[in-house]
């Protein structure tokens, strides 16, 4: 299941990351050259587990803090407040690590698509396909978290070989997401449903159903209701929800039917495992709990944005993932002594008392799971139009009679507004800490008036709405992060920072 995994470190795809001064860096010692690795099919499958090669970094710790500790629901009570409170400028490391990772990713992508058109014979014509439309996959799932992240951005589509061929302007928003439609589009036309192993065809990688999921998740942010249910439909039924949730993280069912596409963890060095039992563990588990759920009862004491709107009290009696998500552990309350023991919740989601050293774990990262898909189809189905006890009632269901909870019908939620509430709330439960929520409170357009809330309980913080845009296609207010500073020095072409910088 992970067999690729131990050659991603191994792999070398011609450029260390996107940054003009290294595109060109000679390759290390020791290493295959670049036009023997990928100059035959045996090379260019290698080359493809390079490009997932940067989703590892990313998950690691990247997504945790920019879209994760920016949401609502995470809080850190350490020095490392800055995406927690907005306190972000262009030269803080992980805008430059998050911008460097994801176009590492599509520079690999590039060169491989274009070095794949050199060779005449394929061992088959589905191998070919499959190469082709991982890639493809690929490149849009990065430039979708850049677009996100950062606006718009260089869209580059050929393998670089010289740095003045990097240096291209910002493309706009709208030039961007139809670049990833493209790809993603182009990549359900060339992958398989699933994978039956072997070199080039490992479970885990992306199928054609995750590349309609990611291009549902495209047509949600841009308000595409229609085309969301569309590219949904082919996919219901096609997995299921896990019965006991917690085997969605803890490495028992990976790449299983509960799941649509994973980061594949699992090898022998730190840079192929994860570090979020060390995020969100307690100091008495050998972690640092660097980042902690918000809680109303901290009434915005410990640290940054430690509570309003607290994830905490979202959950309803009952609700079985609760205990899977957080936990008190019984353990003395290091932020506030004189409270009782058991009295400070922290994210149990992730925690790995199995593999060793326990900054190490080898369990994969659900990045789309089929619960996330069940939620995506309801709110599209409800954004097209409000059905009583229609199919947007049955999948959000589905979704709280696994968790042990009652269903709604149209006598609990009589509205589309009322179904509206009820379907963010029931994906901010279900998809709690696996970073969707950040981006969900942006694309919706009340992320300013969320964090806000929290910051006024802290007091003598002020969200900083000059970072926001109107969004060019859905016109809702949207924060962007800023350009790396750096980057301005690599590529001239850049030129405008995004507002509020």
């Amino acid at each position: 299941m992970k067999n690729y995994i131990k050659y991603i470190g191994l792999v070398l795809i011609g450029v260390a990351c996107f940054s003009c001064s290294k595109i060109l860096d000679p390759e290390p010692e020791g290493q295959v050259a670049l036009e023997e690795l990928l100059a035959t099919e045996e090379g260019l499958i290698t080359g493809v587990n390079g490009v997932y090669a940067p989703l590892q970094p990313i998950f690691q710790n990247t997504m945790v803090q920019l879209a994760g500790r920016s949401s609502d629901d995470s809080w850190t009570w350490r020095k490392e407040t800055e995406s927690d409170i907005f306190n972000i400028d262009e030269s803080f490391g992980l805008i430059q690590s998050t911008w460097e990772n994801h176009y590492q990713g599509i520079t690999r992508a590039n060169t491989v698509l274009s070095r794949m058109t050199l060779i005449e014979e394929f061992s088959s014509d589905e191998m070919k396909s499959i190469i082709e439309g991982q890639c493809k996959f690929m490149r849009g799932f990065y430039y979708f978290h850049l677009v996100r992240f950062y606006g718009g951005v260089p869209l580059i589509l050929e393998e670089i070989k010289s740095p003045s061929e990097a240096e291209l302007p910002r493309a706009s928003i709208e030039e961007v997401y139809a670049q990833i439609k493209l790809d993603l589009n182009g990549a359900i036309t060339l992958l398989p449903e699933s994978y039956s192993g072997g070199a080039g065809r490992e479970v885990g990688q992306a199928t054609k159903y995750a590349a309609m999921v990611l291009l549902a998740k495209v047509n949600l942010e841009l308000e595409e209701w229609e085309a969301a249910v569309e590219n949904t439909t082919d996919i219901i039924g096609k997995g299921r929800l896990l019965e006991n949730y917690a085997d969605n993280f803890n490495g028992s069912s990976e790449n299983g039917p509960g799941s649509i596409f994973e980061v594949q963890y699992g090898g022998e060095t730190a840079a192929t495992t994860t570090t979020l039992r060390n995020t969100f563990a307690p100091e008495a588990f050998q972690g640092g709990a660097a980042s902690l759920p918000t809680d109303d009862q901290l009434n915005g004491e410990g640290g940054s944005l430690s509570s309003g709107y607290g994830i905490v009290q979202e959950y309803e009696t009952g609700d079985k993932r609760f205990e899977i998500t957080l936990a008190d552990y019984n353990l003395d309350n290091f932020l506030f002594p004189d409270q009782p023991k058991g009295s400070l919740k922290f994210v149990n989601k992730y925690l790995n008392n199995i593999d060793q050293p326990p900054s190490q774990s080898t369990w994969n990262y659900p990045v789309i799971r089929y619960a996330d898909v069940l939620l995506m189809r309801a709110e599209a189905l409800n954004e097209v139009a409000y059905a009583a006890n229609g199919e947007a009632f049955d999948l959000l269901n589905e979704v709280r009679l696994n968790a042990g909870l009652p269903g709604h019908d149209a006598t609990t939620l009589a509205s589309q507004e009322e179904f509206r509430l009820a379907l963010r709330k029931e994906r901010r439960i279900e998809l709690a800490f696996e970073t969707k929520r950040y981006f969900d409170m942006n694309r919706w357009g009340i992320l300013e008036d969320r964090i806000q809330f929290q910051m006024d309980i802290k007091g003598e913080l002020t969200f900083p709405a000059q970072r926001l845009i109107s969004h060019p296609i859905t016109g809702k207010p949207y924060f962007l992060y800023p350009i790396p500073l750096v980057e301005f020095s690599n590529n001239a072409n850049i030129q405008e920072q995004n507002p509020g910088y």
